[in-house]
């Protein structure tokens, strides 16, 4: 039975690109193209509204900084008045702080709080307001963080879900091998040089300085180049610049800033590497398997769970770099094992992490929910 048509408003007070905005956007469209009516709300000239806008999504612009958080509470309530949702979800720590009491103020009837990383959260009186009172639900990326959400605040089955980010699947997928000389030409390198890469914020958290160290004690077991794609803080990346230069790696390791599609860059690698201190389900990890990319990632959150060890991939323990050597250099040296383990993570992607699959399952709590 097709379901009626809901009316849904996304907050965030993120102003990144990158897996939580991409969630956001993609799960915006996905609902819209079955006939539901979604509004997103989000900080002004951030790239999530100028995608929202370019694809014809009604938004509006909120800033979410603590000093404008009257006013923002405020506001919200106006737009909730006026756009009458069935549902609110908010994604960011300090929209939920706002929206929340916000949708709770304008009555409406499905609120939910959306976790996207893994870090712990504290029993404090405001988050058990946040997790417990204000929300219906909470939705986590990962197991690990559902698993911890529920013990904290004594959460239901029936209140906390794990729905794992589903992507938008390409529509071809370029040949390995014409992608990897097509990076090495950009990079102005020889045609033959082969690659392990990452994608993602390049920030303290993602664990850079682990995988600049890493990549280090293997660049003598193996020929490969290092390509980081990503941005982040500037500071960041020129301490990170520095340390590549103090480890002796410079002239194998580049730095390629956004790629607005990731595909071919993970179709140029021989291994993606995820190196985490703390994560949900990262888009990327998910797209690099669905690509055929074979993946490394550390043994924290959502990673771990969606890595099964010699099975899918290679896992090592956050912040060792000496382990992530191994599992760099039993990537590349054992091919066969290797590609083995890439072709079960696509196909688990195929099967479990699709846009379809993700929608599909909002869709049905969606539906409980107001035929109770």
């Amino acid at each position: 039975m097709k379901p009626p048509p809901y009316r849904i408003i996304h907050t965030t007070c993120h102003t990144d690109w990158g897996g939580l905005e991409k969630r956001v956007l993609n799960e915006s469209l996905w609902m819209a193209d079955k006939g539901h009516q979604v509004v997103i709300i989000a900080p002004e000239n951030t790239p999530l509204l100028q995608k929202a806008k370019g694809c014809g999504l009604k938004r509006y612009p909120i800033s979410f900084k603590r000093l404008s958080a009257i006013s923002d509470y405020s506001r919200l309530i106006h737009i909730f008045n006026q756009e009458k949702p069935h549902i609110v979800n908010t994604h960011g720590n300090t929209d939920s702080k706002i929206a929340l009491p916000a949708a709770k103020k304008a009555h409406i009837p499905c609120r939910i709080l959306s976790r996207h990383i893994s870090t712990p959260v504290n029993n404090s009186w405001y988050n058990r307001l946040l997790y417990k009172k204000l929300s219906h639900y909470t939705f986590t990326t990962a197991d690990y963080t559902r698993r911890h959400l529920q013990e904290v605040f004594n959460l239901s089955d029936q209140q906390a879900f794990s729905i794992p980010s589903g992507i938008v699947e390409p529509a071809t997928l370029n040949p390995k091998d014409e992608q990897r000389r097509a990076m090495a030409a950009k990079l102005n390198l020889d045609p033959n040089t082969r690659f392990i890469g990452f994608a993602g914020r390049i920030s303290q958290e993602k664990g850079v300085d682990t995988l600049l160290k890493g990549f280090q004690k293997a660049a003598g077991h193996i020929p490969h180049h290092l390509v980081i794609a990503g941005t982040g803080d500037s500071s960041f990346l020129s301490r990170m610049s520095e340390l590549a230069r103090d480890l002796n790696i410079e002239n194998r390791v580049h730095f390629i800033g956004f790629q607005e599609n990731v595909w071919p860059f993970y179709r140029a690698l021989d291994c993606k590497i995820l190196p985490s201190v703390f994560e949900g389900i990262p888009q990327v990890l998910i797209e690099a398997m669905y690509a055929l990319c074979p993946v490394i990632g550390s043994r924290t959150g959502g990673i771990a769970d969606i890595i099964t060890h010699d099975e899918t991939g290679l896992l090592f323990e956050v912040g060792q770099s000496c382990e992530l050597c191994e599992m760099i250099i039993k990537t590349i040296d054992n091919p066969g094992a290797t590609i083995e383990r890439a072709q079960n993570a696509e196909q688990k992607m195929k099967r479990h992490h699709t846009i379809e699959t993700m929608g599909q399952k909002i869709i049905r709590i969606y539906q409980n929910h107001f035929n109770c």
